[in-house]
């Protein structure tokens, strides 16, 4: 051999995010992440790699499909923003009022922003694509009834709670939106002014 021979390329080395193994977790945050950030196109394998610092072959050991993967994210959004809050709310030791009262006041969390871009992306996925769409319907569905339970345990009919928790829905998912461009009705106030509207004497009759 001759000392002209070209030295071979030398490839940077892979940086791995965290020392132990990667979990479904973990690729279900980093999805998540990439969805809040971008849309669900930006969901892609090669993307998710580069930015986890692996191989294709660890995706792949937990997931057989890029599909599989966003059923997974489906999952843990309902699970996360809906059956925790839940179990967290209903744990707390409040009376139903106070129980919606808390709900109120979930948009104006310190996390609620990040959680409300997501929400907002899978509901823009929603529009078009069977699998998100399910996914929420099924969520509306959770969490219109538990404010529909609260309403009756405050003494209201079943119609009559189901008007008031579709009301209160209505509110809760507006200031999700609104309240970071509008802003000025602080937290606490918000959270009694929507509760009294909702609790108010119907004078229809």
């Amino acid at each position: 051999m001759t000392g002209s021979a070209k030295s071979p390329v030398r490839r940077r080395p892979t940086q791995r995010r965290k020392d132990s193994p990667l979990t479904e977790q973990d690729w279900v945050d980093a999805a998540v992440k990439i969805l809040g950030d971008e849309n669900v196109r930006g969901i892609r394998i090669d993307a998710l790699c580069k930015m986890l610092g692996v191989t294709k072959g660890s995706f792949y050991w937990h997931f057989a499909t890029r599909n599989d993967l966003l059923v997974a994210m489906l999952d843990h959004w309902r699970r996360r923003m809906t059956m925790n809050v839940i179990q967290s709310v209903s744990s707390s030791g409040d009376d139903p009022r106070g129980r919606m009262k808390r709900l109120f006041t979930l948009p104006r969390r310190k996390n609620s922003p990040a959680s409300a871009q997501v929400e907002t992306a899978i509901r823009d996925w929603a529009r078009r694509v069977d699998l998100p769409r399910k996914a929420v319907h099924e969520v509306d569905q959770i969490r219109f009834e538990y404010i529909t339970k609260l309403y009756r345990d405050m003494g209201y009919s079943d119609p009559e709670a189901r008007k008031r928790a579709y009301l209160a829905y209505c509110m809760l998912m507006g200031d999700s939106i609104l309240h970071g461009t509008l802003g000025g009705v602080q937290t606490e106030d918000f959270a009694e002014q929507a509760l009294r509207i909702t609790t108010a004497p119907d004078h229809s009759d």
